[in-house]
Order: structure tokens, then C-alpha cells, then sequence
């Protein structure tokens, strides 16, 4: 019966660092040994190194990630509603080539359908306000003339025929009361008579006047109150007439908007191109954004690439000591971790001026953003695929050169050792460019001289100037550089690398712990830290001690083997 696989409890991610550095020392080391060194007979000695002229090449190699120098952004171009967004329903595979037009991928719209019927509707009740609005201008701007053309004449044709009526009722009162008068001076008629047909003489006088008073009201003020009234009517229905035309344009705009989002939910391939997922990865290598069916993704968010195959460059992270040598302009050769084989020139692009964000785990490492842009047009290039950079600081042609190996520093100054037939003696050098395998031999040697490999091991066998100081021997005698570099300096990170010895692993703690009293304070702690360091600091003394330091690793640790086994877990 079989028993589950434990994790070993030593077993750690900084023990695979260790592993893999004593490997790669152990490689150059081999690497030396094999192609530049010449074996003295069994027996006979060192490890020999002849000298001859030749070609010195300083390059820095550096991991990258191909991309795109020119890529085509397919956005999401669907308004957000409230603190939401738009839920992928389908999208094309990543790396599928695709034409001008094809279909990218389809975002959720049924919201959008919805909020179109009920703007259809709202869009035809108020094309009837517009209808509507339109009748009552017309219906006013016809009672205007209605009024004008029809009423007006006719109130003024009947006080015209009351006019004309008292006119003639006066004169017939008037001809009837001299007939009276006369019949009255023969004694025929009554004094009564006469008195009526004065009275309705007077009568006929007033109805007249009445007549001609009322034709002056029609005239100066009824006419003018009604076509004031008129008027008034016939604004008025304009105003709502624009109110409702107004209102309804608003409503079509808003469905044409409605259903130009819904088109929108449709993204189509702007021009031809292989299909690359907009994922966003974060400093500590998890994904911050994954495009994927059913993910909701917000307005102006990138959601493919179209990258342009004809453009391609490498987007590489130089360390801080290393960064000073690189310009732009300078030669590099790029290959393929999938296709080693195939090699391609490419020449420094862009070297950025500032370094890329740290984190609390990442210690004072800073990098810098550099792009190598790939010549020509290569061939079976994608985005995403890792590639070595090899960048060519310097080309030295018909130099000598040794091995450092070969090299060991006294007081101050570069020695050799050389075998003198009798033992070893030891040779000064001036020393000019490096490439932490090589370094070039100014001075103190010619072509054919022989050299020790591992010189630093015998710098007790020859004879080297007294150094006035009584510091140890084996702290005045040191490999070819300057003093112990300080923790966390560039030199520091420069000696980890150097083939002298074993490769260092980088001691956050050391580097924080300014002070040296084995235990960061709060003063001495990085800013990423000091977010989390109550949560480090377990006894709440407000300093990390170096167990509080490795618990937390600790937990780091656990934390990313289980997020790696959760999340890598496949065939």
C-alpha cells in the first residue's frame, strides 16, 4: 500500500537557488577547464593556462520576453454601468491568426437588448408629443387667420349694418317729427305727439352713436386683445412643439447609442494578426488579469493584441551594477529558449532612466527596463516566448587574455603566478577590460607565457611584497577587485557572481539590518515593509529578529507552493 508524498520540510525554494548556482560555478568552472586550460602530466602540478592573442568579447546576458514593437490594442468599448462591466460570453483560442473583420470575441448584451425595447417605446411616445405638438401649432396659427379673415369681418360688417339701420331709423325719426310738427301747428296732432317723435329722434341720434362707438372698440382694443391672444397661443405651441421635438431626438439618440453599444459587444479584428490575450501579470509572477470566457472586463480595458509580426523586440531586466555599461545602439544576439539553435541580431532600442517597481521580497535589487529590437523579420517569433539576450558591451580584437581565475590581488595591486622551472613566482599584471570569465593582460606578459589557474591558492608558495599594515595575509590577499564590497551594494552582487568561489545568495536581512544588532528596527525597514511589519514582528518588541524574518519567509513560502498547486495542477 502506498503512502502519500510528503514535502520535505528542508526542501525550500532558496535551496533550489543554492543548487543552481553551485551548478552554474561549477559549469564555468568546467567550462574553463576543458577549453582553456592545458593538463600538466599526472603528477607534474597545477592546472596551466597558455597565453595567446585573440579576440575579447565582454557580453551581459540577460532573460527577456518577446513582443511586439507594434502592437493594435482590441479594447472593450462597452460603458460600464455603475461599479460593474461586461462579461465575456465567448472569445476566439489565443494565437489564432485572424483576418480584417473576423469575429474576436462577443461580450454579454442582453442588458443592453433589454434597455433598447424599453427606449423604443419611450422613443414613440414622444414622437406622438411631437405629433401632437405639431397639431396644436397648426390649429393656432389657423385660428389667427380664422379670426382675421372670418370673425373680425363679420363683428365688423354687423356694426356696419347697425350703423347703417340708426342712420336710416334717424332720418325717418327725424322726417316724422317735422311732419308732426307741422300737423301740430294746424292743430291736427297733440302736443304728445311731437314730444314722442323728438324722443325717438334722440333714440335714433344715440343707436348710432352706439354704433360707431362700438366699431372703435372692435377696431382699437377687441381686435387687438384677440390677435394678442392668438399670437400668444401660436408661441406657445411652438415652444411645445421644440420641447417635444427636442425630447424626442434625445430619445433616438439614446437608442442609436444603445444600439451601438450592442454592436459594440461584437469585437471585430481591426486588421489581420495572431490572437494574444491582454493578461496582466503582476511583480511576483502571479496574474493580476486573466482574459478568459465568463471574466467581466471594464470600458477601455484591453482585451486582445494584434501584434505586428514584422516588429518584434526583447523586453529584458538589466540588474543595477550592470546597467552603467549598456547604451543605446549596441550590437546583442537573441536566442529562443523553445528554438536554441536559431540566432538573431538585435540591437539596444531603449534603455529606461528610472528602475522597475521593487517589492518587500525583491530586497534593494533594482532593475531596468531594456528593449532589444530584433533585425530583420524572423521567422516562428510569438509574444510571450523567453529568449537569452546577449548584449556586446566591448570587442577587443588580437588581445591577451587570462582566465580570473589566473589573477589574485596584493596591496592593491594584480598578480599571475607562473611556473619558474624550479617552483612558482609571481608576476605582476596591469590588467584592462572583464567579462567575469576573462580579463584582458595590459601589461606583464607576452604571447606563450603560462600561467597557474587558481592563483589564490598559491599566494603563500610565492614571494609577494610585505605590506606595511599587519592585517592578516589572507585579508590583504584577495581575487582582483577592490575592498569587501558592503551588503546589499553593487559590489556586493558583483562578488556573488564572480567564479572565485561558490555563488552567495543575496541576505535580505543583513542588508536591512543597518546597524548590525541582529534585528531590523522599524527605522531601518524598507518601505514595502513597514505596511506588514506588525504582522512579521510576533512579539511586538518593534523590531524583526532573524526568527520572525524566517517564519515569515517561511509562510511566504507555503503560501506560493500552495497557490502553485492550486493553480498548476493539470495533465
Amino acid at each position: 500500500m502506498s503512502r502519500p508524498s510528503k514535502r520535505h520540510p528542508g526542501f525550500s525554494y532558496f535551496s533550489v537557488l543554492l543548487i543552481l548556482g553551485l551548478l552554474g560555478a561549477a559549469g564555468t568552472v568546467g567550462y574553463l577547464l576543458i577549453n582553456q586550460v592545458g593538463w600538466s602530466a599526472a603528477g607534474e602540478g597545477p592546472l596551466l593556462h597558455e597565453l595567446k592573442r585573440g579576440q575579447f568579447l565582454h557580453e551581459i546576458t540577460e532573460s527577456g520576453e518577446i513582443e511586439s514593437a507594434s502592437n493594435v490594442d482590441v479594447r472593450c468599448e462597452v460603458k460600464s454601468r455603475g461599479m460593474g462591466g461586461t462579461t465575456i460570453l465567448s472569445i476566439i483560442p489565443e494565437g489564432t491568426y485572424v483576418r480584417e473583420g473576423d469575429e474576436l470575441a462577443r461580450l454579454d448584451s442582453s442588458a443592453l437588448e433589454n434597455e433598447l425595447n424599453q427606449q423604443r417605446i419611450t422613443c414613440s411616445n414622444s414622437q406622438a408629443a411631437v405629433i401632437t405638438a405639431q397639431n396644436d401649432l397648426d390649429a393656432a396659427e389657423i385660428a389667427k387667420k380664422e379670426y382675421l379673415e372670418g370673425a373680425f369681418v363679420l363683428d365688423r360688417n354687423l356694426i356696419e349694418i347697425k350703423k347703417f339701420m340708426a342712420r336710416e331709423a334717424q332720418r325717418q325719426a327725424e322726417q316724422t317729427l317735422a311732419y308732426s310738427l307741422g300737423l301740430a301747428k294746424k292743430g291736427y296732432v297733440t302736443d304728445l305727439r311731437v314730444e314722442t317723435d323728438k324722443i325717438a329722434v334722440e333714440k335714433a341720434k344715440l343707436d348710432y352713436q352706439s354704433a360707431e362707438l362700438e366699431m372703435e372698440v372692435l377696431e382699437k382694443y377687441t381686435k387687438e386683445r384677440q390677435l394678442k391672444q392668438l399670437d400668444s397661443n401660436i408661441r406657445i405651441a411652438e415652444a411645445r412643439l421644440r420641447s417635444a421635438q427636442a425630447s424626442n431626438q434625445l430619445d433616438e439618440e439614446q437608442r442609436e447609442l444603445i444600439e451601438t453599444q450592442i454592436a459594440k459587444c461584437t469585437l471585430r479584428a481591426p486588421q489581420q494578426g495572431q490572437v494574444v490575450y491582454a493578461n496582466v501579470t503582476n511583480r511576483h509572477g502571479g496574474q493580476e488579469i486573466v482574459i478568459e470566457e465568463g471574466v467581466v472586463v471594464r470600458e477601455h480595458q484591453v482585451i486582445i493584441r494584434l501584434p505586428d509580426p514584422t516588429q518584434m523586440q526583447v523586453v529584458a531586466k538589466i540588474n543595477e551594477s550592470r546597467i552603467s555599461l549598456i547604451g543605446e545602439g549596441m550590437p546583442a544576439t537573441v536566442r529562443l529558449d523553445a528554438i536554441p539553435d536559431q540566432e538573431m541580431e538585435g540591437v539596444v532600442e531603449r534603455v529606461s532612466e528610472y528602475p522597475e517597481p521593487t517589492s518587500f521580497w525583491s530586497g534593494n535589487m533594482k532593475q531596468y527596463r531594456t528593449v532589444i529590437r530584433i533585425l530583420g523579420e524572423p521567422k516562428n517569433l510569438k509574444p510571450g516566448l523567453t529568449a537569452k539576450v546577449a548584449i556586446q558591451v566591448e570587442l577587443l580584437h588580437d588581445v591577451l587574455h587570462v582566465p580570473v581565475l589566473a589573477v589574485f590581488e596584493h596591496g592593491g595591486k594584480n598578480y599571475c603566478v607562473l611556473p619558474d622551472g624550479v617552483g612558482y613566482r609571481a608576476q605582476e599584471v596591469k590588467l584592462g577590460s572583464t567579462n567575469d570569465k576573462f580579463v584582458v593582460i595590459r601589461d606583464g606578459l607576452k604571447e606563450g607565457d603560462k600561467v597557474v589557474l587558481g592563483a589564490f591558492g598559491y599566494r603563500d608558495e610565492v614571494a609577494l611584497p610585505k605590506l606595511a599594515d599587519k592585517t592578516p595575509a589572507a585579508a590583504r590577499t584577495q581575487p582582483p577587485g577592490d575592498s569587501p564590497p558592503s551588503p546589499g551594494s553593487a559590489e556586493a552582487h558583483d562578488a556573488r557572481e564572480r567564479p572565485d568561489g561558490p555563488p552567495r545568495l543575496p541576505d535580505p536581512f543583513a542588508e536591512y539590518d543597518k546597524n548590525g544588532d541582529g534585528k531590523i528596527q522599524r527605522s531601518e525597514a524598507p518601505e514595502p515593509m513597514q505596511g506588514r511589519f506588525e504582522a512579521i514582528d510576533n512579539d511586538g518588541d518593534d523590531a524583526v529578529s532573524r526568527e520572525e524574518w524566517a517564519e515569515a519567509m517561511n509562510r511566504r513560502r507555503q503560501q506560493r507552493e500552495r497557490d502553485e498547486s492550486d493553480g498548476g495542477s493539470g495533465p
